[in-house]
């Protein structure tokens, strides 16, 4: 599945929006179709690397979306949200992708 997003590629530089490949969901993931996503502080902060992050990196992480697939071990059909508890290891599995 491709997805955009937006990365940055080096410190201070501008935000590019690109294509990205997704894979399925793993456990303990959700695949989340983002209706709309903000930029904050945070990634400014994050670009102009003043939270070292390795680069290039998928930045973002105010979004609101439908969950389109969830991973193996999901169990409940409930809604829910999903936060995005750890920055950092978002943004690096997502910058892996």
């Amino acid at each position: 599945m491709e997805a955009y997003a937006a990365i940055i590629e080096r410190q201070g530089g501008e935000f590019v929006l690109d294509t990205v490949s997704l894979e399925d969901p793993r456990d303990g993931e959700v695949l989340v179709k983002i209706a709309a996503a903000g930029m904050c502080h945070t990634d400014l902060t994050v670009r102009d690397q003043h939270f070292p992050t390795p680069l290039p990196a998928v930045l973002g992480h105010e979004g609101a979306g439908v969950v389109e697939r969830v991973g193996l071990d999901y169990v409940s059909a409930s809604p829910f949200r999903v936060p995005i508890a750890r920055l950092a290891a978002a943004q690096s599995a997502l910058a892996a992708t």
